[in-house]
């Protein structure tokens, strides 16, 4: 496994508990149970909350930047985790080869924009996280300077969206990639992106 920036069984312990307040997200969005076990359950949770909350840290845990390198060095029998630590994303599991990122996703009632499709802004999220994982992969610390959208088609939810992205040149300290989502083998969303690589780098040495 590709190092983390904490010791192992910590990351392990702070990934699943990422996980499975995934699915306590999603069961509080969509559960129907009555009025008492409702309030019971936002009191347990309350509680959690406050224990958990005893002691933090000021960010959510980061791999090392130089991993995503790593793993495509490896090429796609590595799968590269990517939000494995936050709560708040759909974690992706990306595969490189060579200039060329994949990523297979289930996205759920969580990710709803228009009914029984994806959001709109989610699928953004979704493209500017593929390409700026490639072009990290690349070993260049860039940013995203545009990402320009085609939306094709309505994403539905809870089917297997299939990412892909591909750089298409790099000039200078500039990266043009495209990325799209595919559903049943057609695309629905298509993105081209222009990455810049910084000049200074402000989180080097968290990410050393």
């Amino acid at each position: 496994m590709l190092a983390d920036t904490v010791a192992d069984p910590v990351a392990e312990e702070v990934a699943a508990l990422a996980a499975a307040t995934r699915r306590l997200m999603l069961a509080a969005a969509t559960t129907d149970v009555d009025l008492d076990e409702l309030r019971a359950a936002r009191a347990r949770m309350d509680e959690l909350t406050e224990a958990l909350g005893r002691r933090t840290r000021p960010r959510a845990l980061r791999a090392s930047f130089d991993d995503p390198a790593r793993a495509r060095e490896v090429g796609p029998d590595l799968a590269w985790p990517v939000f494995r630590f936050n709560p708040q994303a759909l974690p992706l599991a990306i595969r490189f080869d060579g200039d060329a990122a994949y990523a297979t996703t289930v996205p759920n009632a969580l990710y709803e924009g228009p009914p029984e499709s994806v959001h709109g802004g989610y699928l953004a999220h979704l493209m500017d996280c593929m390409l700026g994982t490639l072009v990290q992969a690349t070993g260049r610390r860039s940013v995203t300077g545009t990402l320009d959208l085609r939306y094709n088609a309505r994403t539905p939810l809870d089917v297997p969206l299939e990412l892909g992205a591909r750089i298409v040149s790099t000039t200078g300290r500039k990266t043009t990639a495209e990325a799209w989502v595919e559903v049943d083998g057609a695309r629905t969303v298509e993105a081209r992106g222009l990455f810049i690589e910084l000049q200074e780098v402000p989180w080097e040495a968290a990410t050393s």
